[in-house]
């Protein structure tokens, strides 16, 4: 009978639809997880049988629900957003750095002109001499720390970049894996949904650490490349990042991508985390590197050029206070092996003479060429540095809280279309249960018609 027929394939099509929903309720928090839907189509009734009104109902297939174009939002402002973050983080790192008051210049510049001022009254004075070396030797320790600090950021946002390039490969590759089933999964018939999940899962991390822009292909795999072209996944083949060390820096780096037998160059500019990594690095950490060394290269050069003009308590030329290598001025710079009384302090040999100290003292407001900065005194250059620090930092805050709000905005949105709504998969099973029991209704009618033909006989 085709009553018992129609009835059967309704049963069975709501029973497919219960279990798509109990699949939904199921992942209802599984991040990332996008709902299905059961899609259902009316079979049609014989050709040559204008009184039939069909055969029934099938399940064509189980839909997932989703938006490319929202998903895809999600991944470029995730990437946005992570780029902000890491920058930001640096930025705060090296704000609170130079603020500290163990890493202030000035307030060691300020200590070392005071004691320079203060033997003014007494220039012959051992004990105000000593304070001077003293000083000197303690604004030298000032640049020494704050450059090794900048030093052990520099070597930190190196290893970051390693890692982040060890996770985006592991990354590609675990995309071009996930490819290579939904390639299979499609060719036997099978649904791909989850696989597909987690192939929008891992692209999400992936956009985290870059940029990144994908293409559909035919086949259901995804091409995934950079922004700006480079390949990093073609169907079930992954390329690799690498870091090829600057010459100069053995913590700077050029990354490349290597895909097969070929090698793409890439531009700082690639995203995400590790594209805020080498911004920081090139546009502000080496900057103020130079800059610092710039600092302690005059300050040394000053003081002792202003010291071999003048005479010491014995009647002697001057000798230098600070040394420093050329290579790398502001971690080297340290005193001489001076003593108090060859300071030379004074221009005519008199002790009591104060001349050459008026010359020191002066060094205090000359103006000295500063890598970034220009020419402006030494006090005035590390105020500089912390000024434009502070207000890259507010800069950086204010740019990763507008890019996190899209982020969140973009997330919302795709869990609008695509996340698993508990209402609504609570309706549904009502809805599919009433049918399948009223499909059964059908069926145990049907047999009570037949029943009834047979008690005829």
């Amino acid at each position: 009978m085709n009553l018992v027929n129609i009835a059967l394939s309704g049963m069975n099509a709501n029973r497919v639809a219960l279990d798509v929903t109990a699949q939904n309720v199921a992942n209802i928090n599984t991040p990332g997880y996008s709902r299905q839907q059961a899609m259902m189509a009316s079979i049609a009734g014989g050709k040559y049988n204008a009184t039939s009104p069909g055969m029934g109902v099938e399940v064509t297939s189980i839909r997932r629900v989703t938006d490319q174009y929202l998903v895809s939002q999600t991944w470029s402002t995730s990437s946005a957003a992570n780029y902000s973050a890491s920058y930001m983080s640096s930025m705060s790192q090296l704000e609170n750095m130079l603020g500290a008051d163990g890493f202030s210049l000035n307030q060691g510049l300020d200590s070392l002109f005071a004691s320079l001022n203060d033997a003014t009254s007494k220039p012959e004075s051992t004990p105000l001499r000593q304070q001077i070396i003293n000083e000197s030797e303690a604004l030298a320790r000032r640049f020494n720390t704050l450059t090794e600090s900048l030093h052990n950021q520099h070597k930190d946002t190196h290893e970051q970049r390693n890692a982040a390039i060890s996770h985006a490969n592991s990354l590609m590759a675990n995309i071009a894996e996930v490819n290579k089933q939904i390639v299979e999964t499609n060719g036997t018939g099978g649904n791909p949904a989850q696989l597909m999940d987690t192939r929008d899962n891992l692209i999400g991390s992936l956009s985290e650490v870059m940029a990144v822009k994908t293409t559909n292909q035919p086949d259901g795999s995804v091409q995934v490349s950079l922004a700006s072209g480079q390949p990093l996944v073609l169907g079930g083949d992954a390329g690799s990042i690498t870091a090829i060390p600057d010459a100069s820096d053995p913590y700077l780096a050029q990354l490349h991508i290597e895909f097969g037998q070929q090698t793409f160059a890439t531009n700082g500019d690639i995203g995400g985390k590790l594209g805020a990594l080498h911004e920081y690095q090139v546009d502000v950490l080496k900057p103020n590197q130079d800059a610092l060394n710039d600092m302690a290269m005059h300050l040394a050069d000053e003081f002792n050029a202003t010291l071999s003009a003048g005479l010491d308590l014995n009647g002697n030329a001057g000798k230098p206070l600070f040394t420093y290598d050329p290579a790398n001025p502001a971690a080297s710079l340290s005193i001489s092996d001076i003593k108090a009384d060859e300071l030379a302090l004074s221009g005519d040999g008199n002790p009591g003479n104060s001349d050459n100290l008026t010359d020191l003292i002066a060094i205090s407001n000359k103006p000295v060429a500063v890598s970034g900065f220009g020419s402006l005194s030494l006090n005035d250059a590390f105020t500089a540095m912390i000024g434009e620090t502070a207000i890259k930092a507010r800069q950086a805050e204010s740019d990763y809280q507008a890019k996190n709000a899209m982020n969140e905005q973009a997330v919302a949105a795709r869990d609008n279309v695509s996340a698993v709504s508990s209402d609504e998969e609570a309706a549904n099973l009502m809805t599919f249960a009433n049918a399948h029991n009223a499909n059964m209704k059908v069926i145990s009618t049907a047999n009570q018609l037949f029943d009834s033909v047979l008690q005829l006989f």
